[in-house]
């Protein structure tokens, strides 16, 4: 035998299913092909709904102070925070944080 024959002996053949999956891993998606617009296409547009909006003033609400919320549950508790002046202001405050 001639030399370097038996050195390729201990390498498997490609199959066709082998090279298949070796070339999907490496091919390039194709580029997009280009939309043709006519001149009297409207603009694009987004339209938010009311939960989206409600959602987006409670994200912008400051954070949680857990102190105050702690304090309030313990008068709750103790039957103590039970006036009306201190609901009807609570709720005040919250509908102008969410308007």
């Amino acid at each position: 035998m001639p030399s370097g024959v038996n050195e390729m002996s201990d390498i498997a053949p490609i199959s066709r299913t082998s090279a298949a999956a070796v070339q999907t891993r490496m091919s390039v998606p194709a580029a997009p092909t280009a939309v043709e617009t006519s001149p009297h296409r409207k603009a694009d547009s987004v339209e938010f709904s009311e939960a989206a909006r409600y959602l987006a003033k409670i994200a912008e609400l400051p954070d949680i102070r857990q102190d105050l919320v702690d304090r309030v549950k313990g008068e709750i508790a103790a039957g103590t925070y039970d006036s009306e002046d201190k609901v009807d202001s609570m709720l005040d405050s919250l509908a102008e944080d969410l308007l």
